[in-house]
């Protein structure tokens, strides 16, 4: 029941505008007075702002909201969850409950007066190890012609691409070391950091660790490796093996702008070459296709992880073919029409698949 409150909390525009200080006056006078009218919304808000200065989707082209209509029918969902709860115990748990509350309330009036000053000894005296522990693991994912845009609370922003999840600690703060598992394909843009006084920003695959002080890059994996785009900045790789433990210095590897890495947990080293064209890996996040004398197997791959379909090629000498050309990525009838335009080639959807060639 509390997780769904908190949910209820961290899905409404206008609470998120709140917790990080962005809203309207009026608007911040309401959250005020709803949070102070009672210890267990206090409670409920606290939790909620964790979650919203942690990280949160990017809501574009919303249209504006009803402040008024938004907020009573907060909480009228949460006063019809109470009025449930209420109903369900009787008299001598409410009593109970009563007392509890009481309790609660006082503690929290006694906290929220040393709350900073407590934070910040006992916060000084864990280590990141035991923060990393105690971290709640969240995780994002995308299905097949869906992408999502997550922000983070430092300003950075992460572009998840279809067919793709990103696994986080909820709650994170700014100061702590921030680190993503990623499974598919993420555009992130990080904002810098101050070398020496915060931690970098990690994006750890099966293969190895992506670690960063501020950049724009792309990250793919697949089940054989991990590529890394950088865009701008500067990051480190690290394998794997290496991220485990021992002798790590010559094991280092720096990437600067206009390069692709490949490596993979099986391989012995990380291969880095340069690309005076990234449009090619990053394009999707502006839902279109760029080639520029890319293989097959590459346009292969993009349907396929895209739109989760199976593709054909009837005529193996297409393989050898280099394609150059634009194509939005819209429903797969479209792409399939744009594909046999820039190829001069016939290519057709038939049964939820895609055939590169004459089907007869």
């Amino acid at each position: 029941m509390e997780i769904s409150l908190v949910e209820e909390l961290t899905n409404n525009l206008s609470f998120i505008r709140w917790a990080k200080g962005s809203g309207s006056p009026e608007e911040m006078k309401k959250w005020d007075r709803w949070i102070s009218a009672s210890a267990r919304n206090e409670q409920l808000a606290r939790r909620a702002q964790q979650e919203v200065l942690g990280i949160d989707f990017v809501n574009t082209g919303s249209q504006e909201l009803d402040l008024d209509r938004e907020w009573d029918e907060l909480e009228q969902r949460i006063e019809q969850k109470n009025s449930l709860k209420r109903y369900a115990v009787s008299s001598a748990q409410r009593r109970q409950r009563g007392s509890w509350y009481l309790k609660i309330a006082a503690a929290m009036l006694v906290a929220a007066l040393a709350g900073v000053v407590s934070y910040n000894i006992v916060s000084n005296q864990k280590t990141d190890s035991e923060q990393q522990a105690q971290l709640e693991w969240k995780t994002i994912e995308t299905d097949f012609q869906q992408q999502k845009t997550i922000a983070l609370s430092d300003g950075s922003t992460i572009r998840l691409n279809a067919n793709s999840a990103i696994t986080y600690p909820a709650g994170w703060v700014r100061g702590n070391l921030t680190e993503v598992y990623l499974e598919g394909e993420a555009y992130f843009t990080i904002v810098s950091r101050e070398e020496g006084k915060q931690p970098p920003f990690r994006v750890i695959t099966d293969d190895g660790v992506v670690e960063v002080m501020g950049t724009r890059f792309v990250v793919a994996t697949s089940e054989n490796d991990t590529r890394v785009g950088l865009e701008e900045g500067k990051v480190s790789i690290r394998k794997s093996s290496d991220a485990e433990g021992g002798d790590t210095e010559s094991k280092e590897y720096i990437m600067q702008p206009n390069e692709m890495a490949q490596f993979s947990r099986d391989a012995q080293e990380v291969n880095i070459s340069s690309h005076k064209n990234l449009d090619i890996y990053t394009s999707w996040i502006d839902q279109k296709l760029i080639l520029d004398s890319s293989p097959l197997s590459y346009l292969i791959y993009r349907i396929e992880n895209t739109y989760g379909v199976d593709v054909v090629v009837n005529d193996e000498e297409l393989y050898e073919r280099k394609l150059t050309g634009t194509i939005q990525l819209k429903d797969l009838e479209y792409l399939t029409q744009s594909i046999s335009e820039v190829m001069d080639e016939e290519v057709s959807l038939s049964d939820g698949k895609v055939y590169f060639g004459n089907l007869n």
